[in-house]
């Protein structure tokens, strides 16, 4: 999967694949409340003009502190993406990591999580 637009932000990689989809990956250092309004502006403008799906892995991510965790609701997603996939790690941490944050997050966008990134992105492409 090529991408053809890049940001890089002190905690994630945001690039635009060729398929019209938004890839964060979030590194493993600890978010501020400032690194989540970056990351999901970079976000956010690899999504413009139009809204694009978003993926989100967070397989190597740590776990967010309650005030970053609530930035990240649906709210700050329902309007730049078209839909949502949050991309973990197979096992029961990564999911309970990822069912937690999509029960906090309530993103009003088709939302779903994922262990495997072709699945997620063909999950993308049908809701663009």
């Amino acid at each position: 999967m090529r991408g053809v637009g890049k940001v890089e932000t002190r905690t994630a990689r945001v690039e635009l694949l060729e398929q019209g989809i938004v890839v964060a990956r979030i590194g493993d250092q600890l978010q501020t409340l400032a690194d989540a309004q970056e990351n999901l502006a970079a976000c956010a403008r690899l999504a413009e003009p139009d809204r694009k799906p978003l993926l989100v892995d967070i397989r190597g991510a740590r776990p967010l502190v309650p005030e970053v965790r609530h930035y990240y609701t649906g709210g700050h997603l329902d309007a730049p993406f078209a839909a949502f996939g949050l991309l973990v790690r197979g096992s029961p941490v990564g999911q309970m990591m990822g069912n937690f944050y999509l029960r906090v997050a309530r993103p009003g966008i088709p939302a779903r999580m994922f262990s495997d990134e072709p699945k997620a992105v063909k999950w993308l492409r049908a809701r663009k």
